[in-house]
């Protein structure tokens, strides 16, 4: 029998409803697209989800090979819908739903697509109307409800599209985007061959205790338009936990009534998310996390006193925190693996940046070169951290000079400044584009975050004639001296801080910190301490 990543995205859950182990889906809420209102959903019922959505797209005049942006509030539909997509033989441009009116209209005018399925919220702020889309006049669907500029995708009607349109491995199957940090993002160019052959391939093997096991109850909070959530789903249903909990919504009440209910024992979520559930640990022994067994972060990395409190949230006599390294371009590059009595150590036990793993053999090669020469430095030595991997997309659409800029050879340049320890762990320092005169605060962040009050988020920003420029957020916005004082003891020289609350800090759809919005705003400049070439 073929694996599951061999079934294109389009047949995908067909598959997997006529064969193989039954699993749930249960859902924070229900999905924008079911008719039917479900809040749980089995494999049978998700196939025709897609079968339904594609008729419906079909009907109303996509034809293989046009593109179509899905731009709508984060939830677990997202994946239908591209499934749906690539099931009649179009091309899924996925939007973040919490992409402003600038990025927005910028990337649709880039992909432009053949239609655009949103919703209420999204089409008034990105003004996603005739008006401004001239071409895209009655091609324009609302998911949730009426709206003057676009047709209600729940009016819409249609017979399932019961075959899927074959497509090469070198076609072009979905574009997602960079998270953003420094402007516009980028849109990446997915064909089969690398986010299905390759990044989903590498996901779908069994690593125990570090993937999902058959008794799991797993619950995801992710951005479903992003590359990651396709490698999940092929992950997902071919290692087939008996249930799964798909997350739209990380605030304390919504976590709380779903976690009770179902008891997840592994989750992976955003830095923002974890953060946002924070509070629940509060409850002690019957705290919602109590069952969790690995814990996985995806997208940036997360500071360790939230690690370190969510492991000690755990019953579980061996939880353990799993963390990649990766990027959207590349899928994943390496892997790091903690333990709880890891995480407790005091962060001056280990000081230094960050491990962040080691390559996988067979499938990504690092090496670290001079940003000027891109000579091979020494091991132990800071560095451009350079990519070979089978995964890598094929390219930025509309921006191909942006795409070679970024390649040296074979090698991908990450943009981000790394040391390879003897023993070919790989540890970042920083971005490149953050890195000044040879020193990295990322590490210096972290052992600020981690001796600051519960809560609390730190960006260092260098200054060419100045000492560093701290930005801390805490949850009111006020900072003790005492605390700083405390925190600051035996690092590097730091101008005082500048403290804003955690709300006030600006981050990317992926929660990111958008460094370039802060030297904007408290240093009137976007200049950056590094060349930003490769960001």
């Amino acid at each position: 029998m073929k694996p599951n990543w061999a079934f294109s995205l389009g047949e995908l859950f067909d598959h997997r409803s006529s064969s193989g182990k039954p699993m749930t889906f249960h859902l924070s809420r229900p999905l924008d697209i079911d008719r039917e209102n479900r809040s749980t959903l089995d494999l049978p019922a998700l196939a025709s989800l897609v079968r339904e959505s594609a008729g419906v797209l079909s009907e109303a005049g996509v034809k293989p090979g046009d593109r179509v942006v899905v731009y709508k509030a984060n939830h677990f539909d997202c994946i239908l819908l591209a499934a749906a997509i690539s099931r009649i033989g179009a091309v899924a441009v996925m939007l973040s739903g919490r992409l402003g009116k600038e990025a927005a209209q910028s990337l649709i005018r880039r992909a432009e697509p053949s239609a655009v399925v949103t919703d209420a919220e999204r089409i008034e702020r990105a003004e996603i109307s005739p008006a401004v889309f001239p071409d895209l006049a009655g091609k324009i669907f609302s998911v949730d409800g009426d709206s003057p500029h676009a047709q209600t995708y729940a009016d819409l009607k249609a017979e399932p599209h019961l075959h899927a349109v074959p497509r090469r491995d070198d076609e072009l199957l979905m574009l997602t985007h960079t998270s953003g940090t420094t402007g516009i993002p980028k849109l990446i160019i997915f064909p089969p061959a690398t986010i299905q052959k390759q990044m989903a391939r590498l996901e779908c093997r069994h690593f125990p205790p570090l993937t999902f096991r058959r008794n799991d109850v797993v619950a995801m909070f992710t951005p479903y338009v992003h590359a990651r959530a396709f490698t999940w789903i092929y992950s997902v249903l071919t290692l087939s936990p008996a249930t799964v909990l798909a997350m739209d919504d990380s605030s304390p009440d919504v976590v709380d009534r779903v976690f009770r209910q179902y008891r997840p024992t592994f989750m992976e979520a955003l830095p923002i998310d974890y953060s946002a559930m924070a509070p629940l640990i509060r409850t002690r022994a019957n705290n919602p996390f109590a069952h969790i067994r690995l814990f996985a972060g995806n997208f940036d990395a997360i500071r360790w006193p939230v690690i370190r409190r969510f492991l000690n949230a755990s019953r579980h006599p061996f939880p353990l925190w799993r963390d990649g390294y990766g990027q959207s371009e590349t899928g994943g590059m390496g892997m790091t693996v903690l333990s709880r009595r890891a995480a407790n150590r005091p962060r001056d036990h280990k000081s230094g940046p960050r491990v962040v793993g080691r390559p996988m053999p067979g499938f990504v090669t690092l090496k670290i070169v001079d940003p000027t020469t891109f000579e091979p430095v020494e091991r132990g030595r800071p560095g451009l951290v350079l990519a070979k991997t089978k995964a890598r997309c094929a390219g930025y659409y509309g921006e191909p000079e942006r795409w070679k800029e970024k390649l040296v050879g074979d090698w991908w340049n990450t943009g981000d400044i790394g040391i390879l320890t003897p023993t070919g762990a790989l540890k970042i320092v920083d971005r490149e584009v953050n890195f000044a005169s040879g020193i990295g605060y990322l590490e210096f962040e972290d052992t600020l975050v981690d001796r600051l009050p519960e809560g609390s988020d730190v960006a260092i920003l260098p200054r060419e004639n100045d000492l560093p420029l701290p930005i801390v957020a805490t949850r009111d916005g006020r900072l003790d001296d005492t605390d700083w004082s405390r925190a600051r003891t035996g690092l590097p020289a730091l101008a005082d801080p500048v403290v804003i609350t955690t709300t006030d800090m600006p981050r990317t759809a992926t929660g990111k910190i958008v460094r370039e919005e802060l030297r904007r705003t408290h240093l009137n400049t976007v200049a950056t301490p590094g060349t930003g070439r490769w960001t």
